[in-house]
C-alpha cells in the first residue's frame, strides 16, 4: 500500500532524497524543507523565504548530513541537531540551482544552475574549486559525477546537450546533441513535436550506463564504460515529457514523467534482443532497424504505475527485499509507492 507524508509542505514538493538510515528529506516551493523519520513522522521543518528548495541530498558516509539548495544558495544541515541553524552555507552560483551531487569520496559537490554553469565545490575547504561554463547554451538541469573516475562528470541541459567533462582541465571530452539521435519510434506522434531537452540524468553504480530523461518522453541510455560515450538504445513508455530517471542498481531503472506514470525498467533484458533477432531471422521476419528501440522497450519494461500527478522528483530504494519509490509531485504530499 502507498504511504503519504503530510503536514509538512504547503505547496508543491519539488525534490526528495532518502538517507541510508531511511529518513526522507523533501524540498518544495516557498523555501520549505522537511525531514521525516523512518516511521514517516515529520521531525523538522526549515523555511528559506523567497527561495524554492530545488534539490536535497543526504551524505552516504554521514547520514545525518543533509545538503539542500535554495535558489542560488547551498545550505548544509545536521539533521540530528537544530535544523533551524544550517552548519554551513555557500552562495556562489550565478542563478537558481537545479541539482546538487556528491562525488564518490564526498570530497566534492557539483551544483548546476539556470545560467548553464556548473560549480564544483571543495567540501574540505568549502570553496569553489572549478567553474564549468560556455558549453551549455541554456539551463543546465542535471549533473552527475562519473563513478570511479575522479575529475570526470556528466551534465545535461535544456539545450539538448549531454556533456562529459574533465573538470580538472575545464575540458569537455564528449558532447552529444539529443536532437541528432535518430531513435524515435515508428508509431510515435508526441515524440515528434517535443524537443529532446534533458531534464534529468543518472549513472548506474558500476558506471556502465548513463540514462537521460527527455522532454519528448524518451529515456536515452548510453554506454559510458569507455572513453567516448556511445548511445546504446532508447526506451519508449512515456507519452509526455520524462522528468526523472534513477538507477535502483546496475540493471534496474525507474523513470517518471508528465504523463503521470512511473515506469520500472530492467536493462539486463536488453540482452534478450539478440535472441529475439536470431529467432526473427530464422522465421524469415527480421525486424527493421527503425523498430529496434520499440522491441527493446517492450523487453526492458517491467511495469508502469499510474500516478495521480506529474512527477517532479523520484528516489527509488529497496527495503526488506521490496522495491519502493519516494515521489515528489505537484501536490504538497510526499508519496511512498511499492514498485513491484
Amino acid at each position: 500500500m502507498a504511504q503519504t507524508l503530510t503536514g509538512g509542505h504547503t505547496s508543491s514538493v519539488l525534490c526528495v532524497d532518502l538517507s541510508t538510515t531511511n529518513r526522507v528529506a523533501s524540498g518544495g516551493e516557498n523555501g520549505e524543507l522537511c525531514l521525516w523519520s523512518t516511521s514517516r513522522d515529520l521531525l523538522h521543518t526549515f523555511v528559506r523565504d523567497e527561495k524554492d528548495c530545488t534539490s536535497v541530498l543526504f551524505s552516504k558516509k554521514t547520514p545525518s548530513t543533509l545538503y539542500a539548495s535554495f535558489g542560488d544558495e547551498i545550505l548544509v544541515f545536521d539533521t540530528d541537531g537544530d535544523m533551524q541553524i544550517p552548519v554551513r552555507s555557500l552562495c556562489s552560483n550565478r542563478d537558481e540551482i537545479n541539482q546538487i551531487q556528491l562525488d564518490d569520496k564526498e570530497e566534492l559537490l557539483a551544483a548546476c544552475d539556470d545560467s548553464g554553469e556548473i560549480k564544483v565545490v571543495n567540501l574540505v575547504e568549502w570553496k569553489v574549486l572549478k567553474t564549468l561554463r560556455h558549453k551549455h547554451t541554456n539551463i543546465c538541469s542535471s549533473v552527475h559525477f562519473r563513478p570511479s573516475h575522479p575529475w570526470h562528470l556528466f551534465s545535461g541541459g535544456l539545450d539538448c546537450k549531454l556533456i562529459h567533462w574533465d573538470f580538472a582541465k575545464l575540458k569537455a571530452l564528449n558532447q552529444l546533441n539529443m536532437q541528432e539521435l535518430q531513435s524515435t519510434p515508428t508509431d510515435a506522434s508526441g515524440y515528434m513535436f517535443n524537443p529532446p531537452l534533458i531534464h534529468h540524468l543518472d549513472v548506474s553504480p558500476n558506471g556502465k550506463f548513463l540514462a537521460c530523461a527527455l522532454e519528448n518522453g524518451q529515456i536515452e541510455v548510453f554506454d559510458t564504460s569507455h572513453r567516448h560515450i556511445r548511445e546504446v538504445f532508447s526506451l519508449f513508455a512515456h507519452d509526455q515529457g520524462a522528468s526523472q530517471v534513477h538507477f535502483l542498481d546496475d540493471s534496474f531503472l525507474v523513470s517518471g514523467g508528465n504523463d503521470r506514470h512511473i515506469v520500472l525498467w530492467d536493462l539486463s533484458k536488453a540482452g534478450d534482443y539478440e535472441q529475439h533477432e536470431s529467432d526473427s531471422v530464422t522465421n524469415g521476419h527480421s525486424s527493421p532497424l527503425e523498430s529496434r528501440n520499440s522491441i527493446l522497450s517492450e523487453l526492458c519494461k517491467v511495469s508502469s504505475i499510474p500516478h495521480s500527478h506529474k512527477v517532479n522528483w523520484l528516489k527509488p530504494f529497496v527495503q526488506n527485499g521490496q522495491s519502493f519509490v519516494v515521489v515528489a509531485d505537484q501536490t504538497n504530499v510526499v508519496k511512498l509507492l511499492p514498485l513491484n
